[in-house]
């Protein structure tokens, strides 16, 4: 069975002076090795399984961090993008705010839409962090779209159709991962780190039994699948798989 993912790619662009690299943040829907997305209608919804189709789907990131160990530097860079910090343990991080992947219309097409820059210092990098959660209108600032969210305390909301009738799937469900990873940053280098997120499966119960986002009985398996729908890896060559076969495994939490 092919595995079918929606991509947000950071990847590490130009060198823009100071030791630092533009980080650029993306988004994709298709495969996770071939690179095709799901099956799209004229309308541009895509069917999931059993009848049901998505129109829209749209994921609240509280944050994001790339961790360099051993990097000791009391002076911490912040701007509207990113910050860099130290914790007590002398870990380096690199880390972005609270942002919105949204994917609907031509962006359900499998092509990889742009969302923002942050800046990342050159260094090696040795774990990735991401939090997927419900954030506070405050946090949300003017993001009016985030802010959506936030005053639903959504951290996940998908839109589309079940037997012709729509449906809203609103979750506050929380994500939150640790990934061992290896890669070094460097002025003009090209890295990519890839979180793939796996809708196939959201709606298909034990022994392939359809579970209907309308009914709350539904609510606990379709949560459990959403949050195994989720991981990130080392992707440089933007394939939508993991570069190497060494063992990339993390930690991760989830609360409801």
């Amino acid at each position: 069975m092919r595995f079918i993912g929606l991509f947000a790619s950071i990847m590490l662009l130009s060198a823009c002076g100071n030791g630092t690299t533009s980080v650029g943040l993306s988004t994709r829907l298709g495969s996770a090795v071939s690179g095709a997305g799901l099956t799209r209608q004229a309308e541009q919804r895509l069917t999931v399984s059993n009848g049901i189709t998505v129109e829209r789907v749209r994921l609240s990131v509280r944050e994001l961090e790339l961790k360099r160990e051993g990097h000791h530097d009391d002076d911490a860079t912040n701007d509207d993008a990113g910050t860099s910090t130290d914790d007590d343990n002398g870990e380096f991080k690199q880390r972005t705010g609270a942002f919105l992947i949204d994917l609907t219309g031509t962006a359900l097409e499998g092509q990889v839409v742009r969302l923002r820059d942050v800046s990342v210092e050159a260094g090696t990098y040795d774990e990735i962090e991401f939090d997927i959660g419900k954030v506070s209108v405050t946090e949300a600032g003017d993001n009016a779209a985030l802010k959506e969210l936030a005053e639903k305390e959504a951290s996940i909301i998908v839109d589309g159709h079940i037997d012709g009738t729509a449906f809203q799937f609103v979750s506050s469900v929380r994500v939150e991962q640790e990934r061992e990873a290896s890669f070094t940053v460097t002025d003009g280098d090209d890295q990519n780190v890839t979180i793939n997120i796996d809708p196939s499966s959201w709606f298909t119960g034990e022994g392939g039994k359809r579970l209907d986002p309308r009914e709350s009985s539904a609510r606990s398996e379709i949560e459990n699948n959403l949050h195994r729908s989720i991981d990130a890896f080392d992707d440089d060559d933007k394939n939508g798989g993991e570069d190497s076969d060494d063992d990339h495994g993390g930690d991760d939490d989830s609360k409801g």
